[in-house]
Order: structure tokens, then C-alpha cells, then sequence
């Protein structure tokens, strides 16, 4: 038979496991769900005085191409890594000021590798409107300006012949909006950026837009539009589910200017047909707590035309202050 003192004992212990879980339970709906946001999808302005800053390590594989049929075929090709550092910083309450760098470690066909600087990008983002209540929508003017720091010609007087930039200094305009359900834990948004039309740079030789040694003219690019549609799941605390859908499309672009062989010189001119490609990016979400979580997921083609497909494996973290 047991005594009372054991009872009495397992009985204390037994409150003391309630209360502790009771706690908890407060404690997680204190706490209330966290987001980080998923890989791709931007975010509203940020408060004032903040500072975000968000490292991307990011492998890109190519898997396949889609022809002009939207069929895909075999490709290969080296991967390539690359390091993303968006900076953003909350200004004032309705305007976020950011900066985004990048850097890449590529390897060309002949296996050779060298680590370049990419191109940067600076960005504002207004905020338009923000409501109240349990959804709490907001909407987002985004405007964004790409700077050419990165290589993208004369890539045969480089260690490797793989741009780490496009050269093309192009302005974006952008809406995103956002809003939550189910009590705070499911955080949706919605986002599409243009870039305009008629942003071109001047190349000469080997370069990102696959001209030869000798060529001397200049690239125009077409309008560009990227949408997404993301989901974020919090199902404690501490891990939360996220995926979005990806639309990109790029309207048709332009090369032309002259190749000067050892023979003499020639015209050229060639026009890139308009693409697009479909992708699903899922990811998931680790917070350690309210300031920094880790993020890793990969963005994966599902469909395209006149595109690559891809697998790009990437983690994040996000830190805020």
C-alpha cells in the first residue's frame, strides 16, 4: 500500500507539472506567433528606428531548359553560390529605406572558381495604407533602382568567364500587400514588381548576354514583371511554415553592335524572345527569439518558356533590432 507522504508527493509533483504547463501555455500565447517572412516575398515598411538585416546563402542549380514550346529539355551546367545581404531600415513610420549586396563564388566549364561582386540594388518602400482589427492588412509602394557594381563584360580578361552582373542599371516599381487570419497564425501576402522597359548597357567582348571576344555594342532589355503570392504558418512560437508561388516574366530584349575578328569586322544584332517560368518556393521558419530566426527553403520550377530550370537551395537569417 502506498503511504500518504508518497501520495502526498506525487500529488505536488503532479501540480507542479500542471502549473509549469499552465505557464507555458501562457507563455507561448504571450508570445504570440512570429514571422520572419518567407525567402522572396517583401515585407511592409518596417517601425521606426529599426534596423533588419538578412543574409542569403544561396546555391543555384541549373536542372533543364524550357524551349519556345514551353517543353523542357536536359542542361547542365556548374552550380553557382552566391551571398545576398539585404539591409533595411525604418525611417519614418511610413517609409523603409534599403540596400541590398551581393557577391557571388562561381565556376566556369573549365573548373575554374574565383569570388566576384555582384550588382546592388537600393530601394524605398512607402506605405499607402495600413487598417486595423484582426487582419491588420497593409499595402506597400516599393521602388527600386539597380546599380551595376558587378562584372557582366570583357569576361575573357577575367579569372572565369561567369558575370556576376548584368551591367544594367534598371528601375523597378512595385505593390505588395499583406494581411492575417485564423487569429494572427497564418500571415499572407501579395506582391508584384515591373520593371520598366528600356534599361540598356553597353558590352563589349565575352559577357553575361552570351556575345564573343571582339563584340563592341550595347544590350536593351524589355520589361520584366515578378509576382508572388505567400503564405506563412506559425505553429509555435518557435517554427512556422511558409511557401509561395512565383510567376517571373521578361519581355523581349535586343543585342546589337559589331564583332571584329582577326579576318575584319561584322554586324550583329540579335533579339531574345519573351520568357517566363513558374516556380513554388517552400521553406520553413526557426526563431530563437522575437530578433533572430533562420530560414531555409529552395525555389523550385515547375514550368517556362525560353527559360532555365532551376533547383536554388537557400537559408536565411534574419535579424532585427
Amino acid at each position: 500500500m502506498m503511504s500518504n507522504h508518497v501520495i502526498a508527493r506525487r500529488a505536488t509533483a503532479t501540480g507542479v507539472v500542471m502549473l509549469a504547463a499552465a505557464l507555458a501555455s501562457q507563455v507561448a500565447a504571450a508570445e504570440g506567433p512570429r514571422f520572419a517572412g518567407p525567402l522572396l516575398s517583401p515585407a511592409p515598411p518596417l517601425p521606426v528606428g529599426m534596423l533588419n538585416i538578412e543574409p542569403y546563402l544561396i546555391n543555384s542549380q541549373l536542372r533543364g531548359l524550357y524551349d519556345e514550346n514551353g517543353d523542357r529539355r536536359d542542361a547542365s551546367g556548374p552550380d553557382g553560390w552566391y551571398l545576398a545581404v539585404p539591409i533595411q531600415y525604418g525611417l519614418h513610420e511610413r517609409l523603409t529605406i534599403a540596400a541590398s549586396l551581393n557577391a557571388s563564388y562561381n565556376r566556369d566549364d573549365g573548373n575554374r572558381r574565383a569570388f566576384d561582386i555582384g550588382d546592388t540594388t537600393l530601394s524605398a518602400l512607402f506605405g499607402l495604407y495600413k487598417g486595423e482589427g484582426v487582419h491588420r492588412p497593409t499595402l506597400t509602394l516599393a521602388v527600386r533602382q539597380s546599380i551595376a557594381t558587378g562584372h557582366h563584360d570583357r569576361l575573357e580578361e577575367r579569372p572565369i568567364s561567369v558575370a556576376s552582373g548584368t551591367g544594367v542599371g534598371a528601375t523597378s516599381l512595385g505593390l505588395h500587400g499583406q494581411a492575417y487570419f485564423l487569429d494572427g497564425h497564418l500571415r499572407m501576402r501579395a506582391s508584384t514588381l515591373w520593371r520598366t522597359p528600356g534599361a540598356n548597357a553597353g558590352v563589349r567582348g565575352q559577357s553575361a548576354f552570351g556575345t564573343p571576344v571582339g563584340f563592341d555594342g550595347r544590350v536593351r532589355l524589355g520589361a520584366a514583371v515578378t509576382s508572388l503570392l505567400a503564405a506563412e504558418y506559425s505553429l509555435s512560437p518557435t517554427w512556422v511554415l511558409a511557401g509561395e508561388l512565383l510567376h517571373e516574366r521578361e519581355g523581349a530584349g535586343s543585342v546589337h553592335g559589331r564583332v571584329v575578328t582577326a579576318t575584319g569586322s561584322q554586324d550583329m544584332y540579335r533579339r531574345d524572345p519573351a520568357s517566363w517560368r513558374f516556380s513554388i518556393v517552400p521553406a520553413i521558419q526557426y526563431h530563437w527569439n522575437d530578433h533572430v530566426a533562420l530560414v531555409a527553403g529552395a525555389q523550385v520550377s515547375l514550368a517556362g518558356r525560353n527559360s532555365s530550370a532551376v533547383f536554388v537551395p537557400q537559408v536565411a537569417v534574419n535579424m532585427g533590432w
